[in-house]
């Protein structure tokens, strides 16, 4: 029989490969944010500081729902594990 924890386990390592991915977009994304701030053209800058709240709330809502699936598959696992 497959120990479920060996399946689960390269699932997880894979939700936090992507959570790092996350977070390094997201570095990317404050520096080219800041970098935009100072664009002397105020349309300009107003319509990047949008995009960048918006852009914001979609990587949190994407940072979120990797958690979720993280917890899902850490529960998945404990209550399997005790099957």
């Amino acid at each position: 029989m497959v120990d479920l924890g060996d399946v689960l386990d390269p699932i997880r390592k894979q939700v936090i490969d992507i959570k790092d991915a996350l977070a390094h977009a997201r570095y990317r994304y404050d520096g080219l944010d800041l970098i935009l701030t100072g664009v002397a053209e105020a349309k300009v800058r107003g319509a990047s500081q949008e995009i960048f709240m918006v852009a914001g709330e979609k990587m949190d809502a994407i940072d979120n729902m990797i958690d979720e699936l993280y917890r899902r598959l850490s529960a998945l696992d404990r209550e399997l594990e005790n099957l």
